[in-house]
């Protein structure tokens, strides 16, 4: 499996802070590695002052198919659909909740990377507040489709991007650009993905509707 730095991090067009001063960041961090099984790392990314904007890594030492399983069990993460309102029960956005009424700014999440042994899982914001709302409903996708993305349970993936957008699919500027400010909808996280396999050369994409790897030129999201 590639470092698991080489494919993202490099383009990551985002000054980090490793030490950002924010009220009850120790015990977010902390909440988030209980209830995950995972050393967590937080960085702040916020260009303005009107908001601070954090980048987590959470490395966790399982593989993704034992993450999917406690995951049906219940026992990672805690997540569980209720009338699909994912977040509603996710610890994640319970803990980022309590983290937002202890400080004045707004907090939210600019990027979520989950380390396994076998793949990582990276996950994009694309509008206000997305991936606290969409991250459980994603982790149950992923599930949902493992088979699929496996190639039939032949090959995992070292990385799993989430999302990205087909290039052909531009069909103007304008497309382009709401992308780049951010302004997108929760279904951008379910139609493409990007894949990284040691057998490929480069990313693949992965089409959530068709349930298939599909090649051709793709558009990562890089704030």
């Amino acid at each position: 499996m590639s470092n698991k730095q080489d494919n993202f991090r490099y383009n990551l067009r985002l000054k980090l802070d490793d030490n950002p001063q924010i009220e009850g960041l120790v015990e977010f961090r902390k909440s988030l590695e209980k209830d995950y099984f995972a050393n967590v790392a937080i960085r702040n990314c916020s260009s303005d002052s009107a908001r601070q904007n954090l980048v987590i890594e959470m490395d966790c030492n399982l593989k993704l198919v034992e993450i999917l399983f406690h995951l049906q069990k219940g026992t990672w993460g805690k997540t569980y659909p209720a009338k699909n309102s994912w977040f509603k029960s996710s610890p994640f956005s319970k803990a980022l909740k309590t983290l937002n009424k202890l400080n004045n700014r707004g907090i939210d999440i600019e990027e979520l990377s989950i380390f396994l042994r076998d793949s990582s899982i990276i996950i994009k914001n694309i509008y206000e507040n997305s991936i606290e709302e969409q991250f459980g409903k994603i982790l149950h996708t992923i599930a949902k489709h493992y088979v699929y993305f496996t190639k039939r349970l032949t090959e995992t993936p070292y990385e799993i991007y989430i999302p990205v957008f087909e290039e052909d699919h531009f069909e103007n500027a304008n497309k382009l650009k709401n992308i780049r400010n951010g302004n997108n909808n929760k279904k951008d996280y379910f139609e493409y993905w990007g894949l990284y396999f040691d057998s490929e050369k480069d990313a693949v994409i992965y089409d959530l509707n068709k349930k298939s790897i599909i090649f051709g030129d793709l558009f990562m999201l890089h704030h």
